[in-house]
């Protein structure tokens, strides 16, 4: 071979190496290890925006910070004994302020009475704040859609603070 393709050859596999992620080989050095790429040694942490989360705590964060962690609604669906579930139903335990839905989840083969929380994690959208009061709603759908539709079944409890615990919901209307 001559140098010029020697040359190239080489340029080639060190271009490739450089592209896999692979480490070249360093010689040894006194000190600390340098941080690896990505990371900032504790000492050059640039400063963060005022209301930014902590970053690199270990904890993710819910959204809206630390009283967001707290924010959730629990406690019992529970279903009058004048009503009967079916067996494809599907249970939607909801909580919304005024006509916009905070949280939701989803439940399918619910058996009652049925113990739930609702937290940011539930929420509608990333980044919402989950906050009171809020208006829960039960609603056992006999279609397995979101959307209320006639002959499911419902039950609300409004006014709920958030947080709140030992909260009760009886599905006892059928919508018309």
């Amino acid at each position: 071979m001559n140098k010029t393709a020697t040359l190239v050859s080489l340029l080639f596999a060190a271009s490739a190496l450089a592209c896999s992620g692979a480490a070249a080989p360093r010689a040894a050095a006194s000190g600390p290890p340098p941080a690896s790429s990505g990371e900032t040694p504790a000492s050059q942490t640039p400063a963060l925006p005022p209301g930014h989360p902590p970053v690199g705590s270990g904890a993710a964060a819910a959204p809206g910070g630390p009283d967001q962690a707290r924010a959730r609604v629990s406690g019992t669906v529970k279903l009058s004994p004048t009503l009967a579930a079916g067996p494809a139903d599907v249970l939607y335990v909801i909580a919304k302020q005024g006509t916009t839905t905070v949280a939701v989840q989803r439940i399918e083969k619910p058996a009652f009475p049925l113990a739930f929380t609702l937290s940011a994690a539930d929420a509608m959208m990333s980044g919402v704040a989950f906050e009171g009061p809020v208006d829960l709603t039960a609603r056992l759908s006999k279609t397995g859609d979101a959307i209320p539709s006639t002959g499911d079944l419902e039950g609300v409890t409004k006014g709920v603070k958030v947080p709140a615990a030992g909260v009760q919901v009886t599905i006892d209307t059928t919508r018309p």
